[in-house]
């Protein structure tokens, strides 16, 4: 059986709306100092994904894999340090609970965004802002995230499952996805 799923990408032009949404989400949230690493994929993650959901086409294209703390954007950490080398991002060192706040150094380029796409950022932010980083991680640890192994990446076709996973439903999660190499 060939599946044809949209895996996303880490094409230049990729990389450059992830670190230009990285800055605009920083700007956003630099009063809020519980809004690190985590808050920061999760934002990126359920952003590309609903936008996908809504329209067909994701607003980064990025790759997402998953890891223990829930989806993450797989190439946001070169992004990341491609903006800290050019003086774009500062990432201040983890608080007392562990948080990595991010400091945009410059203004993001929101030319290739629209409106609604920022809209989209922004309805997230709003959201995980709200609340606490352990229930952001937990939130994110859906049906979606379950019938993904390890380091796997992440289908954008994936948002339109719902549901919470049982215990049987994450057993035969694992079976397929390994048993089909997702």
């Amino acid at each position: 059986m060939v599946l044809n799923l949209t895996w996303g990408g880490n094409t230049p032009h990729t990389q450059r709306l992830l670190g230009e949404l990285v800055l605009y989400i920083s700007q956003k949230t630099a009063d809020l100092p519980s809004f690190g690493a985590i808050k920061l994929n999760k934002t990126l993650y359920h952003a590309d994904m609903n936008a996908f959901k809504k329209r067909g086409k994701a607003i980064t294209g990025a790759q997402y894999q998953r890891l223990d703390n829930g989806p993450t954007a797989r190439h946001l950490l070169p992004v990341e340090k491609s903006l800290i080398e050019a003086g774009a991002l500062k990432v201040h060192s983890p608080d007392d609970r562990g948080h990595k706040r991010r400091e945009a150094l410059r203004d993001p380029v929101l030319s290739d965004f629209s409106e609604e796409q920022l809209k989209e950022v922004d309805r997230q932010i709003d959201r995980l802002s709200q609340m606490s980083t352990q229930d952001v991680i937990e939130d994110s640890h859906d049906v979606r995230w379950s019938a993904t192994r390890d380091r796997a990446g992440i289908p954008y076709e994936y948002v339109f499952i719902s549901g919470i996973a049982s215990k049987q439903d994450k057993v035969d999660a694992k079976f397929y996805a390994e048993q089909f190499g997702w």
